[in-house]
C-alpha cells in the first residue's frame, strides 16, 4: 500500500528553507487532552457507582436550561384569569409533562358551548423553563382558526403557585393570570 503525500511546494514559488511545519497533530492532541481532562474533572470525587451524567447535572455551575428545572413545573395546574380574550369561563386546566402539555377551558357548559375554542384540549409548548421564570404557548389555532394562541409568562409565588401575564391577539395588551398546582392523588400499591 502506498500513501500519496501532498507536495507543500507550490509551482512558481521558491521552496522554504528548514523543516515543513504542520499544526494539525499538536492541535488534535491538545483538543483531546482538553476534552478528556474536562470529562475526568467532572467525575473526580464521585463514587464509582454514580453515573457521570448525574455528576454533570449536580455541578454547581449547572446550565439554567437544564432538564431538571422543568420538573418543578410538571403537573396539573388550575389557571384563573379574567373572562374574555383568554377564555369564556376564566378557568382552564393546564397539564404539563416534560416540556409539553395541554390547556383546556373548564367551567359551566353554557359558557363553553358558544366558545370558539370549545372544550377541546389545546397543545402547549414550553418556551422558557428556568428557576426564576416560566413561559409557554397555547396553540389555539390547532383547534380552530378563530381560537387565539396564548402566550403565558409566570414567576413563582411559592412551590404550588405561579403568577404572571397572558397575551393573545384578541386581547388589548396583557391580562393577569394565576396558576395553582392541583395536589396529586396518592398512588395505590
Amino acid at each position: 500500500m502506498t500513501l500519496e503525500t501532498i507536495d507543500p511546494i507550490q509551482p512558481g514559488l521558491a521552496p522554504r528553507g528548514g523543516p515543513i511545519r504542520t499544526a494539525a497533530p499538536p492541535l488534535i492532541a491538545c483538543l483531546v487532552l482538553v476534552l478528556c481532562g474536562s470529562a475526568a474533572g467532572q467525575t473526580a470525587g464521585q463514587p464509582a457507582s454514580q453515573p457521570a451524567s448525574q455528576a454533570a447535572s449536580q455541578a454547581p455551575d449547572k446550565h439554567v436550561f437544564s432538564d431538571v428545572v422543568t420538573e418543578i413545573y410538571d403537573g396539573t395546574w388550575t389557571a384563573t384569569f379574567d373572562r374574555g380574550g383568554v377564555g369564556p369561563t376564566g378557568t382552564a386546566t393546564f397539564v404539563l409533562a416534560d416540556f409539553a402539555g395541554t390547556w383546556q377551558d373548564v367551567g359551566p357548559a353554557a359558557l363553553l358551548k358558544d366558545s370558539v375554542c370549545g372544550v377541546k384540549p389545546r397543545p402547549v409548548t414550553v418556551q422558557l423553563s428556568q428557576k426564576v421564570g416560566f413561559a409557554f404557548t397555547v396553540f389555539g389555532v390547532d383547534v380552530s382558526p378563530k381560537c387565539a394562541d396564548l402566550t403565558v409568562h409566570v414567576k413563582h409565588v411559592d412551590a404550588n403557585t405561579l403568577e404572571g401575564t397572558v397575551e393573545s391577539k384578541t386581547l388589548a395588551g396583557e391580562q393577569k393570570i394565576r396558576l395553582v398546582r392541583k395536589p396529586q392523588a396518592p398512588r395505590r400499591r
